[in-house]
């Protein structure tokens, strides 16, 4: 379906943290004309566009807010939703998707997050390894990831760029770093010892 419309709708993205909640629930369920100031057409969501083999992805679902978190979790469990400011009833036939950073268990206990939503949320579950879990277990990665950088930045000389970096956070850093800012650390790290000779975590 790829150069079709309905395969471009395929898989939608929202940035859960970049948006305002009444914004970020327009985005989801649509909302109809008038149904708050400046809705002055009707707007359909991603809930209603994504197909029935397709996904929407909600990326850092922690920063949901709990009305909003309510009306998913009865999309979860009815597969029923009504845009905002609408009353008929629209059918979500995809799958939702969700990431977060957090600690989805403390934001339980701390009354942030919905344990029924949670719970019907994570029916499939996967964990990825932070970068030190990661080396830990593999140490040659560390390698691999430092000539995936260098090649976005001089791709010619990758390799040698990359054993130098290599070499500078293995003499100053250690081999033990924890590397408490995952794949993006490195990144950071790799982009200054090229331009400073150094990095300060």
């Amino acid at each position: 379906h790829r150069g079709s419309p309905r395969g471009r709708r395929a898989f939608a993205a929202l940035n859960c943290a970049a948006l305002a909640d009444d914004l970020a629930e327009s985005e989801l369920f649509g909302h109809a004309r008038g149904a708050f100031t400046g809705a002055v057409a009707d707007r359909v969501g991603w809930l209603e566009t994504c197909p029935t083999n397709g996904a929407v992805f909600l990326d850092e679902i922690g920063e949901l807010d709990a009305s909003i978190q309510v009306k998913l979790l009865r999309v979860l469990q009815s597969r029923m939703f009504q845009r905002l400011g609408d009353t008929a009833e629209r059918r979500f036939s995809g799958k939702v998707i969700a990431a977060t950073n957090r600690n989805l268990i403390a934001e339980i206990d701390a009354g942030r997050f919905r344990e029924d939503f949670y719970y019907r949320l994570c029916a499939d579950r996967i964990t990825t390894p932070t970068l030190r879990e990661q080396l830990d277990e593999s140490p040659e990665d560390l390698e691999h990831l430092l000539v995936v950088s260098a090649r976005r930045v001089a791709p010619e000389e990758a390799e040698s760029l990359a054993a130098e970096v290599g070499e500078w956070i293995n003499k100053h850093l250690g081999p033990r770093y924890p590397w408490p800012g995952n794949v993006r650390e490195l990144e950071q790290c790799f982009r200054n010892v090229m331009i400073h000779g150094a990095y300060t975590p």
